[in-house]
């Protein structure tokens, strides 16, 4: 189950702004201003743009280009600044060292159209590059510097009729974009016209209307999407604390960590209780037991396949989507036998606690809250165009070891910053703890629930 961007041709955009005096504010910073102008006047589809004023720090460059390509998800990312021969001007290098391929008839094209106007055009190293990641893939172009000659590089030279004298280079960009992946980017023609092969342009729409002929089958013909099968009532286990005085005051969906099962939480809901939280009932899937790539010949219970020892790499797509789909399931029958949605609550430990994140950000309507313990984000970079209203204002809390020896801190922290980025209702807490759960941390998850409740 894929939820869709906003709209299916959703462009999302970084604009990098490179300059240590700007980034200082020793003076207002102009190129993010014009290149944002610009691009939401040439551009007609929807746009979220991701925006970064930055110092002329290689380091700073590659980390800034990397987090909007591989957690933010960015189809297209232009950079202005630091493109000349000082010793301070790093922004080639920084692109060329985040790139998987080189792209070099950018950079040729766009000496080309600035030496039509100064002769200094042939010291400018602008270059661009593909950034590819497993599930996703994004153009980095660097621009020049001077506002002015952003929108020249961008648009290329016309003589006084408006014809086009020499190119610019983002009519190249829309069918760029479109063999790496990305959204089918349209243009206003009176400033730019993208150019595509005849091949790979799209139908007007009053042609797409009109089904071909191998498609004249009525929807009853049609094959559908393979049903997602729910939990079965022999894998869950329902545990409500045994010293609770009251009914319960919210249900709890827990999902385990990989390698054990869902009687490894058993006691749970009872530490909750004694720590001050409220009466929860919960409900505790057991995951399919399966062999997973990165360790075969050793199954255990797992949510989703873990293809590498890094555990963010080649990420297992489809079983994290059809699993999330089935806690949706889960979530919906917990719903119809009475709970109100805003009292249900979806959470876990370790690989349990990723998919969580994953399936609860990504509801259509909003549940109580989210809890991750020692987890991490899966596919993060889609989550910029995936999650739902309900999932920016669902409460979550996000807390990890500081010295957890199975979930990188690092990762957990990067995953930190992109739900709080989307997430208007984020808390994250780190402990002084490996890959487990301390006293500090159960009494911060009660105090959590007690204040939603």
């Amino acid at each position: 189950m894929k939820p869709p961007r906003k709209s299916e041709n959703e462009l999302i955009l970084g604009l990098v702004s490179i300059s240590d005096r700007a980034s200082k504010g020793v003076y207002d910073d102009r190129g993010i201003p014009e290149l944002e102008a610009w691009c939401r006047k040439a551009i007609t589809n929807p746009l979220t743009v991701h925006k970064r004023l930055i110092a002329d720090e290689r380091f700073d460059i590659e980390k800034t280009l990397r987090e909007l390509v591989d957690i933010i998800g960015c189809d297209l990312i232009l950079t202005t600044g630091g493109t000349g021969p000082s010793r301070r001007d790093v922004t080639p290098e920084a692109t060329l060292a985040v790139g998987t391929r080189e792209m070099p008839g950018f950079g040729e094209q766009m000496r080309a159209i600035s030496g039509h106007f100064v002769p200094t055009a042939i010291l400018s190293r602008q270059v661009a590059v593909l950034r590819e990641t497993p599930d996703h893939a994004a153009l980095i172009i660097n621009l020049p510097g001077q506002p002015k000659a952003i929108a020249e590089t961008l648009e290329g030279l016309k003589d006084e009729s408006g014809k086009s004298v020499v190119n610019g280079i983002f009519a190249a960009v829309p069918y760029c974009i479109d063999l790496i992946g990305g959204p089918y980017i349209e243009t206003d023609e009176t400033v730019v016209k993208a150019f595509r092969p005849k091949s790979a342009r799209r139908p007007n729409p009053e042609d797409a209307a009109k089904p071909a002929v191998s498609d004249m089958r009525t929807e009853s013909a049609k094959p559908s999407a393979p049903a997602v099968r729910p939990f079965e009532a022999k894998d869950i286990l329902m545990v409500t604390p045994r010293r609770a005085q009251t009914q319960p005051e919210a249900a709890v969906i827990w999902l385990h960590g990989m390698g054990v099962d869902n009687t490894d939480f058993a006691p749970f809901p009872d530490e909750i209780l004694d720590f001050g939280g409220p009466v929860c009932r919960f409900v505790m899937p057991n995951a399919p037991v399966r062999e997973i790539s990165a360790h075969p010949g050793y199954p255990l219970r797992a949510w989703y396949d873990v293809r590498s020892d890094k555990i963010d790499d080649r990420e297992d797509r489809l079983g994290i989507r059809e699993t999330a789909a089935k806690v949706s399931l889960l979530i919906d029958s917990i719903e119809k036998t009475g709970v109100p949605r805003d009292r249900i609550f979806l959470g876990g430990f370790s690989q349990g606690a990723a998919l969580a994140l994953y399936a609860g950000l990504r509801e259509e309507r909003a549940i109580g809250g989210i809890i991750a313990l020692s987890g991490y984000l899966p596919l993060a970079g889609s989550l910029f165009s995936e999650i739902t209203p309900a999932g920016r204002r669902t409460p979550v809390f996000m807390a990890h070891g500081l010295f957890d020896s199975v979930i990188s801190p690092v990762i957990a922290q990067r995953s930190a910053q992109v739900v709080k980025e989307l997430n208007s209702a984020f808390l994250w807490q780190p402990f002084d703890m490996d890959h487990e759960i301390c006293p500090d941390e159960l009494s911060a998850l009660s105090q959590f629930l007690r204040r939603l409740l």
